[in-house]
């Protein structure tokens, strides 16, 4: 059975049957107990588990290191953080801590503690609130790190991560947290290393993640319907590992790559694709390959500004009609609501 729910829905279900499943696992979290706790994806879980829901002090270091050493413990800790900013307090505990733990002790010391971090762009949050930082994370050996990019794989994903030895940090972007698509109301479990082909094509292969897959699955629509360009997207769903075998798989058959960030252009997750596919795949490109992301600013707060600091789909069409050297028609300029409020986009409805 399956029913229409939310990316936050989703991420509540998951927790809840998670939870009913194996009594190890608990969550920690500034608001988590509040009636519609952590933007709803903790909501009606206190009642339902009281001793198991634990709500904190500010104090991010001290809680990220009680959820590690509770793992260390053999507990199963989902520790939450509502803004990435805030997790920095304890990526120490994360970095150094969990992600080392087990390697330093021989591979029998698992550290099976999940990190939700909430990341990425939001209405008015400015420089300090809406950082990806996914290279942060997803440079750091020990760690496996995950972005769902919609409804369904939240869900499945986080059920996985909650399941798994390691420790996971589970990146949200928040610019999901509105969009709806039909879930398996059982409990189910996505894998945590694998990329996935969204849209099967023959002239490019667009390889992104999180909310930039919103962007480029409108921009296919465009390229395919008035065009006649069939793109290939690759939601590449695992940051670390990074599931490079599907990518070269794609870019084999395309010849051609593009990679779509929606955070800074400098040492982002795109730019470490693009050198891997350089690497070992040059003989496949028939061009060189195209970034799009964020310019290396932070983020502003102004509307006026932010509107043209994130790239949309247009850059995409743009890009893809630059290369194979199609002429485009101009594309009417987005909505001030398209531009600045989070979506209510439905998986489900896109063709």
């Amino acid at each position: 059975m399956h029913n229409k729910i939310s990316f936050t829905e989703a991420i509540c279900e998951a927790t809840r049957q998670s939870m009913e499943a194996d009594p190890k696992i608990f969550v920690m979290g500034l608001g988590v107990s509040y009636p519609n706790g952590a933007d709803g994806t903790t909501k009606g879980l206190k009642e339902k588990f009281p001793e198991r829901i634990l709500d904190v002090p500010v104090s991010e270091a001290c809680i990220t290191g009680t959820g590690v050493g509770a793992a260390i413990r053999g507990l199963r800790p989902l520790i939450h953080h509502g803004r990435v900013e805030f997790a920095f307090l304890g990526t120490d505990q994360i970095v150094t801590q969990a992600a080392k733990w087990n390697y330093m002790l021989g591979g029998d010391n698992p550290v099976p503690a999940v990190f939700r971090l909430a990341v990425g762009r939001q209405w008015g949050n400015g420089p300090q609130h809406t950082q990806g930082m996914y290279s942060l994370y997803g440079s750091v050996p020990g760690l496996k790190v995950v972005v769902p990019s919609g409804p369904a794989r939240a869900k499945g994903l986080l059920a996985s991560a909650l399941k798994d030895n390691n420790p996971v940090v589970y990146m949200e972007p928040r610019w999901l947290y509105g969009t709806r698509e039909n879930v398996n109301s059982s409990l189910y479990f996505d894998d945590l290393s694998c990329a996935s082909v969204l849209r099967e094509g023959t002239d490019f292969s667009i390889v992104t993640y999180g909310d930039g897959i919103l962007e480029a699955l409108h921009a296919e629509k465009i390229l395919r319907a008035e065009l006649g360009i069939h793109v290939e997207i690759i939601d590449l769903v695992s940051l670390h590992p990074i599931d490079y075998r599907t990518v070269y798989k794609s870019i084999r058959k395309t010849g051609r790559l593009l990679v779509f960030d929606t955070t800074n252009s400098s040492f982002c997750v795109g730019s470490e694709v693009i050198a891997k596919c350089c690497q070992n795949e040059f003989r496949s490109l028939k061009s060189g390959p195209i970034s799009i992301s964020c310019p290396d600013v932070p983020c502003p707060t102004s509307t006026s500004l932010t509107e043209v600091f994130y790239p949309n789909y247009q850059n995409i069409v743009k890009e893809v009609c630059r290369a194979l050297g199609v002429p485009s028609s101009p594309l009417p300029k987005p909505s001030f609501e398209d531009l600045h409020y989070a979506p209510k986009f439905d998986f489900n409805e896109a063709s």
